[in-house]
């Protein structure tokens, strides 16, 4: 954790596929909401939605979606102030797992409307392959 920035880990919890999460803990917890790379071709369509590349520097001089913000995850914690409050914010990295945690960090600190891309820029990339 404290490689991608969270340095204050206070704790862990897992749960097994097909167990019940504890109902004492239920209102501790919060399912994140994920945005499949078709749903966000929509979403960019209508302009109504924020990106935040949270990749690496390197990573993304590989490539970038077009009008994406890049704030890598480790810097997200301390540049919250430059992601939109009146927008759809879909957050990416390269293939999913950053970007659930960039997109909890940005719930946990107040944004409503968060969702991470699916697959991340791979996904993005093979639905646009075919296009």
């Amino acid at each position: 954790m404290a490689r991608v920035g969270s340095d204050n880990v206070v704790g862990y919890l897992t749960v097994e596929r097909g167990r019940v999460f504890p109902a004492e803990l239920a209102d501790l917890v919060q399912q994140g909401r994920r945005t499949t790379a078709h749903e966000l071709g929509e979403l960019l369509a209508d302009d109504n939605v924020t990106l935040i590349d949270v990749r690496n520097p390197a990573e993304r001089e590989l490539g970038a979606m077009s009008g994406s913000r890049h704030i890598p995850l480790a810097q997200l914690r301390v540049r919250l102030d430059e992601v939109p409050t009146d927008q759809r914010i879909v957050v990416h990295c390269a293939g999913g797992w950053r970007s659930s945690v960039a997109a909890s960090l940005l719930r946990a600190n107040g944004f409503d409307d968060v969702s991470d891309l699916a697959g991340g820029y791979h996904a993005w990339m093979q639905q646009n392959a075919k296009a």
